[in-house]
């Protein structure tokens, strides 16, 4: 009886071997694979700045693996998100985004075709200080009422420098702001530089502190909870909106910010895919030359995990309705 059990076994265990081997020699899932990293903007400025940095860095996590950038610009990084919405949920495409874009869903805008609740988070690789900055023929939100016009200038009508814009406009009832789509990647310094407008919101870190210490312009206004080090004189948007009604919409324009230079993927990878991409990035965003590289740039990172991004594009899709009435408005969606 125990010679025939034994027999059993071994056949039993001839019969696992090939799978044993198999699983011990199987690759990881992202050796060999090519990943497309999607910047849903044009080359240069701040998103494909953090998207590149991403790309080379999480490469290197990914052992094996290549990860190409492509850039999908178009309707304020609406095409490019749709695209990542889109892709097949194999964990071979993500992308960076604007943060802005959770405004253009909350107002139903026509082309939106994601649900950023429904997206694989990676995360996000800082938070952000967003700021107003002109020419210097403005030296405080005063000068832009006394002004006969305005001119801004806009990465397109799903962007957070278009609903920034029209949301300060309509919080200040500064009226005679005209925006000018169509600037993106750095494109609007140079516009500013060649008087062809007069401002326009962006991060200061890449936008404003670069375009204001180079002596081109001034920063009006910061939308953060705190001044950037060494600006503590230039008002915060909540120093000049004051109405009641309106703190809804200041507050979600703050913790817009938290969610810097957030990363995603279509919905429904799975989760053992997701969570590799993921630490892919946690380990990327702790990387020394990584770190070093953004220091000497001066792009901070600051990130925030996958988790906690989802957190906070959830309360961003959740608004009162008044928040998403003034939301509407500045998108004119009717």
């Amino acid at each position: 009886m125990r010679k025939k059990i034994v027999l059993v076994s071994l056949a039993l265990a001839l019969l696992l071997l090939p799978l044993l081997v198999n699983h011990a020699t199987a690759k990881p899932f992202y050796q060999e694979k090519t990943v497309k990293l999607i910047v849903a903007t044009k080359p240069g400025g701040g998103y494909d700045f953090y998207g590149r940095l991403a790309a080379r860095f999480m490469q290197k996590y990914l052992p094996g693996s290549t990860i190409i950038v492509k850039n999908i610009p178009g309707a304020g990084h609406i095409i490019g998100c749709n695209t990542i919405y889109r892709a097949k949920p194999d964990g071979l495409t993500f992308g960076i985004f604007n943060r802005a874009l959770p405004l253009a869903q909350v107002a139903g805008l026509k082309g939106v075709k994601y649900d950023l609740a429904e997206m694989t988070w990676i995360g996000s690789a800082c938070t952000e200080v967003y700021s107003l900055v002109t020419t210097k023929k403005f030296r405080n939100v005063e000068d832009l009422r006394k002004a006969d016009v305005v001119k801004f200038s806009s990465a397109g009508i799903g962007s957070l420098s278009h609903v920034a814009a029209e949301l300060f406009k309509e919080m200040t009832g500064i009226k005679h702001i005209k925006l000018i789509t169509g600037y993106a990647g750095g494109e609007g310094e140079l516009a500013m530089m060649r008087g062809e407008i007069d401002g326009q919101f962006g991060s200061f870190n890449t936008m404003g502190r670069p375009f204001v210490e180079a002596g081109h312009g001034v920063p009006l206004l910061f939308m953060s909870k705190k001044h950037p080090k060494g600006y503590e004189k230039v008002p915060l948007l909540q120093d000049i909106v004051r109405e009641e009604k309106y703190k809804p919409v200041v507050d979600f324009l703050l913790t817009l910010n938290l969610l810097g230079r957030p990363f995603a993927g279509p919905p429904a990878i799975s989760k053992d895919r997701a969570k590799i991409l993921r630490d892919a990035f946690a380990k990327a965003c702790e990387d020394k030359e990584l770190l070093r590289i953004a220091k000497k740039s001066e792009n901070p990172i600051d990130y925030i995990d996958g988790d906690e991004a989802l957190k906070l594009v959830q309360s961003l899709l959740h608004l009162s309705p008044e928040a998403v009435k003034s939301i509407k408005q500045a998108y004119a969606v009717k």
